[in-house]
């Protein structure tokens, strides 16, 4: 009677042991997705119970998983603890729970970005993995407790099957029987946070990207073009997309060591500008370009299928297209991704075959050298200063700074690289028009794509033209109310110079509309996020 109690007593406390881990959990869940002010307003919010349930109901299978005593389970139950864990731990290090940009980020991406977030990776999964070792060997060694699981999966099918009905009353039908899973995985996410919501959007972020593959030229111009198109004045328009470049790391714009001389004596010539106050349209390359080169809005992705992207524009008024990046930027398989989309509609496709910038150059000289056409627009897509900083430099930047931080190294290699660019257009062309920005910014020595920290938003914006229409007032033209020139711009700006009229009264409402797409899927106002910090 006496084990029969102590094994009692040990039942009931692992049970609260569990049960708050899992109120803690979907307390973590809810404030980080939850948009009220109120710190107590989650308890008001049914949503916050159903995933103590999920989550306790998890808890207590991994537990009965761990304990078995056949091999294959044991393995099955040590793996969802430590995705667990990692997702426990990747809020204590970020401060936020996993958002779908990044989840999004490791579907869409290619060997070289994963191999540079290894670090980051580390950070998270190092003592997710540790903690999992250590509650493997204490289960092991000490705990016997055995729960039934018939309640638990009761209770989980029930919420799964509540979800299932849930999604056939909405709108999202209609876009799964189109095979876009995403909608239905997002409200899976919602109700099991842990783990399974994860694999879930996941899967639904693989399965999705077929949406990507259709090569056909989309025929409908956005109904913010006015057709037909003008002449185009500009023989050559060289549009160059950075990476992760956090503006005050310039010394363009103020930053105490010289890491841009070069881009500051172009961009300070007469026909050229620096533009002050710029920010980009999203924290992640993967929604930031597009919206850069197509008519993407944060709130949709709908005109990225139905209008013409700027490429096809570009093509449609007798450009010939070229997209060409750096050896960090070229995948295989690299189209079946959102900005790939766009990127294949390019005449011609090319990347370099060095990681470093400074590689780009040669590319670009090759395809001017050997193409005569009269028009061309080209996208250049740098490395820039993505992670690890360490590989985004050489010696020449180490003995040019040789005591700056390893990220202002980066920035100087991209200095060095819009400069042998510049010259190889220089070279080939005397009616050209170049304009050099970034994706989207960076938080130095942590990332991006996390939170609502502005400094992954503010990003240089720099120009230069040798036709006296497209000068330093036509750019400032585009800026907003909030006193920032936004990445929303870059696909009107795009327009104007490729011989396009955009409809004023839109453009406007677009200028006084001045958001930004959110790591975690949301929509905000940037002057929301410049203003908290």
């Amino acid at each position: 009677m006496k084990s029969y109690g102590i094994k009692i007593n040990q039942r009931l406390t692992l049970l609260l042991i569990y049960t708050l881990i899992s109120i803690s959990f979907s307390y973590i869940t809810n404030s980080s997705s939850s948009s009220s002010s109120s710190s107590l307003s989650f308890l008001e919010d049914i949503l916050f119970y159903i995933v103590i349930i999920t989550t306790l109901c998890f808890i207590l299978l991994i537990h009965r998983c761990v304990c078995s005593h056949h091999n294959l389970i044991v393995a099955f139950g040590a793996l969802f603890l430590f995705l667990f864990l990692s997702e426990i731990s990747y809020f204590f290090f970020y401060g936020e729970r996993i958002s779908e940009g990044v989840l999004d980020s490791i579907v869409e991406t290619n060997s070289h970005e994963v191999l540079s977030m290894a670090k980051q990776t580390l950070v998270i999964m190092g003592p997710a993995f540790i903690a999992t070792v250590f509650i493997l060997f204490i289960f092991k060694k000490l705990i016997f407790i055995k729960f039934k699981l018939y309640i638990p999966l009761f209770l989980y099918f029930a919420v799964l099957g509540s979800n299932l009905y849930l999604m056939k009353q909405t709108s999202i039908i209609p876009e799964i029987k189109k095979g876009y899973l995403k909608g239905g995985a997002i409200i899976i996410r919602e109700f099991f946070p842990a783990v399974l919501g994860d694999l879930s959007y996941i899967l639904a972020s693989y399965t999705s990207t077929d949406i990507y593959s259709n090569t056909h030229e989309i025929e409908k111009f956005n109904e913010a073009v006015i057709l037909p198109p003008n002449k185009p004045v500009n023989d050559l328009i060289v549009f160059i997309m950075g990476e992760s470049s956090f503006v005050n790391r310039y010394s363009s714009y103020g930053y105490h060591k010289q890491t841009t001389p070069l881009m500051t004596n172009i961009f300070s010539q007469n026909e050229g500008c620096i533009i002050p106050n710029s920010h980009s349209a999203a924290a992640f390359t993967r929604d930031s370009i597009p919206m850069t080169l197509s008519f993407n809005t944060p709130e949709s992705d709908d005109n990225l299928f139905n209008n013409k992207s700027i490429i096809e524009m570009a093509k449609s008024n007798h450009y010939k297209t070229y997209w060409l990046a750096s050896a960090g930027q070229a995948i295989k398989g690299t189209f079946n991704t959102k900005f790939g989309f766009i990127a294949r509609k390019s005449d011609v496709v090319s990347f370099s075959k060095n990681r470093l910038d400074t590689t780009l150059s040669p590319l670009l000289e090759e395809t001017l050298q050997k193409d005569n056409s009269p028009k061309k627009f080209i996208f250049l897509h740098l490395r820039g200063s993505h992670q690890p900083y360490a590989t985004g430099y050489d010696d020449i930047d180490k003995q040019a700074l040789p005591d700056a931080e390893e990220y202002d190294l980066t920035i100087h290699h991209t200095d060095r690289a819009v400069k042998e660019l510049y010259d190889v257009i220089n070279k080939y062309s005397d009616n050209y028009t170049i304009i050099y920005t970034s994706d989207h910014g960076e938080i130095v020595n942590v990332g991006h794509g996390i939170g609502d920290n502005v400094d992954q938003f503010l990003i240089p914006f720099m120009f230069i033209s040798t036709n006296p229409n497209y000068n330093c007032q036509f750019i400032e033209s585009f800026r907003g109310e909030t006193g920032y020139l936004s990445g929303l711009m870059n696909k009107y700006i795009l327009s104007n110079l490729l011989g396009y009229e955009i409809d004023q009264t839109i453009l406007d409402k677009e200028k006084s509309n001045d958001r930004v797409f959110m790591p975690n899927s949301t929509v905000r106002p940037f002057s929301e996020i410049l203003n908290k910090h």
